[in-house]
């Protein structure tokens, strides 16, 4: 079986600019597909080619008997150009998948089986009929499969040094209710958990490939069943301790995580480094609208943030602009928002309807769905956006073209990374900061990497910034000349932070080089194509 990964276009999420700096070439692998793997009797062979690393070779073919497909939204017309070549060879394409899942009439034409939803349940099936010699088309189940009994991902099957992260999974599901979000579609609204135990054993796997660095906890919502989130934090600390902090965590959750202050700060014990929030709007016409009531308190959003960043935990926000309540004051909100929060990762788009959400529905039954082109980049990270929105599309397109122009100049992201960094807690001692200084050295520098031979020996952490300082001459002049002024003010208002700050100089250089390179045009051209006297007519 060989198990094919389909291309990521440039995105904000992608870090395709940032990657070749780090000698990188994609940021994550494909978890499903070594999930499915291992759910696979063992005397099937698998070999794996992500796409987003190396070609499809014709002798990867010529080996290989079926061809196994997972993708999302984003990955839809890379995924169907390599189904169309493996099929031209011959080989029987099974797909699956959140974009299969959710557009199976889409993939059908592209594929000879579509195993559909959770694979413990969906996959047993089409491997059964398939020992028996014939298979169905289409396997489809809404049964919630007990994730405790789901077997430990094949990281054996991965080129470790391709990855920038490396993500497991602790929970499916999330309780709450917001109409534009699939997951509660997909995996429903009651969190299903695996044991800590079974977490820990993910780890050990990691661990035993010889990978040191960012593992992302790749939850939709990680305090969903915070039950169960509260047993896993002690044993996952005692875990890291046993192993000498190999890794540092990251992971998405719901804002209501700023109300609990002990877990929060046993997260930040437990080496979590960052969170990723939807935060989506600072306007609570919008959150009312769209059901997110979560980020609806007597505490403000920003307060919220403050109060995770004070913790230990840096911020990644997600943000949304086109609901029916925004006016045309919405974009200089959002930007005044994402400054004082903060937050110097924020991913901002449209409002998109995603199959099978509570918002397709109520969209298309107002008679505002835009049928996409067959052809046409429907990626959620862009300036796409499958609604005829209230607020006129020339204003909506302005808007975001403003927003992102705005908070990825290089003066204004380090200006947020800086308040970010300066909310971190700091050690109340010049030993204590020396020592925190010293420990993120180890970790960040020690990160991202694949150890190859233990006994090598290792470049000093001189070496090792040295290493950085050349890296950073590669940049831009403008980008370069704003990335000093922030280490220089990091290492004099809180230089114990300083390694970790270094990661954001990089990252930042993706956002920028991302928005200039493609956003910018992207949104331009879009602009270029609309009257100047927009009618909703028009829109459409």
């Amino acid at each position: 079986m060989l198990l094919v990964y389909p291309e990521f276009f440039p995105t904000y999420w992608g870090m395709q600019y940032y990657l070749p700096l780090v000698k990188q070439k994609a940021l994550m692998p494909p978890l499903g597909l070594i999930t499915i793997a291992a759910m696979t009797p063992g005397d099937y062979e698998f070999r794996l080619i992500d796409l987003n690393c190396e070609p499809l070779k014709d002798s990867d073919l010529e080996w290989a008997d079926m061809v196994l497909f997972s993708a999302m939204l984003p990955q839809r017309k890379t995924l169907f150009e390599a189904a169309k070549r493996c099929r031209a060879a011959g080989k029987p394409v099974i797909m699956g998948g959140p974009f299969p899942t959710a557009c199976p009439d889409e993939c059908k034409p592209y594929c000879d089986v579509l195993v559909l939803n959770e694979g413990e349940v969906t996959w047993p099936l089409f491997l059964k009929d398939l020992e028996a010699g014939h298979f169905e088309s289409l396997y489809t189940s809404p049964e919630k499969p007990d994730v405790s009994k789901t077997p430990c991902p094949r990281f054996d099957l991965l080129n470790m040094s391709y990855y920038a992260i490396i993500p497991i999974q602790f929970s499916r599901g999330c309780p709450f209710q917001c109409e534009f979000c699939d997951i509660i579609v997909m995996y429903g609204r009651k969190p299903r958990t695996k044991t800590p135990d079974q977490l820990l054993r993910e780890l050990d796997a990691v661990l035993a490939t010889g990978y040191r660095g960012v593992v992302f906890i790749v939850d939709d919502n990680f305090i969903g069943n915070k039950k169960e989130v509260q047993k896993l934090i002690p044993e996952l600390k005692r875990w890291t301790e046993v192993h000498n902090h190999p890794f540092y965590f990251g992971t998405e959750a719901s804002v209501n995580l700023a109300d609990d202050v002990d877990l929060m700060d046993q997260m930040a014990a437990a080496d979590f480094m960052w969170v990723f929030l939807g935060i989506e709007t600072p306007s609570a016409e919008g959150l009312k609208e769209t059901h997110k009531f979560q980020n609806v308190t007597s505490f403000s959003l920003a307060d919220r943030v403050k109060a995770i960043q004070n913790s230990g935990l840096l911020v990644y926000g997600g943000f949304i602009i086109g609901f029916d309540s925004d006016v045309e004051d919405i974009f200089d909100r959002q930007i005044a928002f994402i400054t004082q929060a903060g937050i110097p990762n924020a991913m901002i788009g449209p409002l998109v309807a995603l199959p099978g959400t509570p918002l397709h529905k109520r969209i298309k039954e107002e008679g505002r769905l835009l049928e996409a082109d067959g052809d046409e980049d429907r990626t959620v990270a862009s300036g796409y956006t499958n609604i005829q929105t209230k607020i006129p599309m020339r204003k909506l397109l302005e808007g975001h073209r403003r927003i992102i122009q705005t908070i990825y100049n290089p003066r204004a992201y380090f200006e947020r990374a800086l308040i970010a960094f300066g909310r971190l807690p700091r050690a109340a001692t010049l030993r204590g900061r020396l020592k925190h200084f010293l420990w993120m050295s180890s970790v960040m520098f020690r990160g991202t990497s694949v150890r190859r031979d233990p006994a090598q020996s290792k470049p000093s952490l001189w070496a090792k910034l040295n290493s950085f300082r050349e890296l950073m001459q590669q940049l831009p002049g403008e980008y370069r000349k704003e990335s000093k002024r922030f280490a220089w003010q990091i290492l004099r208002k809180c230089p114990e932070h300083f390694p970790r700050a270094l990661g954001y100089m990089l990252m930042g250089y993706h956002y920028y080089r991302f928005t200039i390179e493609n956003m910018l045009p992207e949104l331009d051209g879009a602009l270029a194509k609309l009257p100047t006297d927009t009618t909703q007519k028009t829109a459409a």
